[in-house]
C-alpha cells in the first residue's frame, strides 16, 4: 500500500483541463510540485522520459482499453504509472442501437486515449469513424460547433424536419460543448458545472431516460400541433358562421370556452399513466424478447446528431 505521514499537506490544487491536476505537496520542511495526468501533460512539461519497458506497458494497457496516467514530481520526473478503465453501463449498447435505428447519427467525443476510446466504442456498437479521442474541452466545443453549422434546417420545425445537435455529457470538460449544442443534456450524477451549462438534466445516470425524454418530447410536439390545428379549424368555422349571420353571442362564447377546455384536456393526457406506459411498453417487450437496440420505438421529428461523452 501507500503510506502517508501525518505531517503531509496539499495546497494550491489546480485542475489542468484535459490534462490532469497539479498541487504542491509539503512533507515536513520539504515541498514539491506534483503532477498527475495524461501523456499530453507530461510531454508539454518536458517530463515524458520513460524507459522502454514502461512505455511498452503503458501502450499495452491503452490497447486493452485502459486510460493510462502518470505521476510526476517537478525536477525529478515521472515516478509512477497507473491505468484505469471505464465500466460501460449495461444499457448503453441498447440506447445507442435504438438511436441509430431511429436515424440518429451517434458520435463519441472523449479525452481518453485512442485505445480506451476504441474499446468502449466497440462495446456500445459505434463505428470507428464515429469515435474521436484525445480531445480537449476546446476540441469538443469546436466539433459540436462544426456539426451545428453543417446541420442546416430543411424546413421549419412545425411542418418539417430540422437538423439539431444534441450533446450528452457529465464532466467539467463537457461544459463548453453542452452550452453551444442545440440541446445540452447533463447526467444527474455528473459535475455541477455540466448541469449548470446544460438545457436538460436527467435525474440520474440511466441512459434509458434519455430515450424516454426524447420520446416524450415528440409526444409533446405532436400534442401542440394537434391543439393548434384544432383551434384554427374551430375558429375558422366560427368566423364563417359569423359572416353568414348564423353565429349568436352565446354560441361564440361556448365555442371559445369549449376549445380552451378541449385543448387543455388534450395536453393533460401527457401526464396520464397510459401515455407513460405507451413509452415504456416497447422497452418491456424488447427485454422479454432479449433483443438489443429496440428498447423504444423511436422515430424523431428532427434529424439529430448525438454526441456522447
Amino acid at each position: 500500500g501507500v503510506a502517508i505521514s501525518d505531517d503531509t499537506t496539499v495546497k494550491e490544487h489546480t485542475i489542468l483541463k484535459g490534462e490532469g491536476v497539479t498541487a504542491i505537496v509539503k512533507q515536513g520542511s520539504e515541498s514539491s510540485r506534483v503532477y498527475v495526468g495524461n501523456e499530453r501533460l507530461f510531454k508539454r512539461l518536458g517530463m515524458f522520459d520513460l524507459p522502454e519497458e514502461s512505455i511498452n506497458s503503458a501502450n499495452q494497457w491503452s490497447n486493452e482499453g485502459g486510460t493510462v496516467g502518470f505521476i510526476g514530481i517537478e525536477e525529478v520526473g515521472i515516478v509512477g504509472t497507473f491505468c484505469v478503465a471505464d465500466t460501460v453501463r449495461e444499457e448503453a449498447h441498447d440506447v445507442v442501437s435504438t438511436l441509430m435505428a431511429g436515424g440518429i447519427e451517434v458520435v463519441m467525443l472523449t479525452g481518453d486515449g485512442e485505445g480506451a476510446a476504441q474499446a468502449v466504442g466497440r462495446e456500445i456498437g459505434l463505428a470507428k469513424g464515429n469515435i474521436h479521442s484525445r480531445l480537449l474541452p476546446e476540441d469538443k466545443l469546436h466539433h459540436v460547433s462544426g456539426l451545428k453549422q453543417s446541420s442546416t434546417p430543411e424546413a421549419s420545425s412545425f411542418c418539417g424536419r430540422k437538423g439539431l445537435v444534441l450533446m450528452v455529457g457529465d464532466g467539467v470538460n463537457d461544459a463548453l460543448a453542452l452550452s453551444v449544442a442545440d440541446i445540452g443534456v447533463a447526467m444527474g450524477e455528473g459535475a455541477a458545472l455540466a448541469m449548470e451549462m446544460s438545457d436538460v438534466t436527467l435525474m440520474d445516470s440511466n441512459l434509458s431516460k434519455l430515450l424516454f425524454s426524447m420520446r416524450m418530447g415528440n409526444k409533446v410536439k405532436r400534442t401542440v400541433k394537434e391543439n393548434i390545428i384544432f383551434s384554427c379549424v374551430v375558429n375558422a368555422i366560427a368566423i364563417g358562421l359569423t359572416l353568414a349571420g348564423k353565429m349568436s353571442l352565446l354560441l361564440a362564447i361556448a365555442s371559445d370556452v369549449g376549445v380552451m377546455l378541449l385543448v387543455t384536456m388534450n395536453g393533460m393526457k401527457l401526464l396520464s399513466r397510459r401515455t407513460i406506459d405507451s413509452i415504456e411498453v416497447n422497452r418491456k417487450e424488447s427485454l422479454s424478447k432479449k433483443k438489443l437496440g429496440h428498447m423504444y420505438d423511436f422515430q424523431p421529428d428532427e434529424e439529430i446528431n448525438l454526441e456522447i461523452v
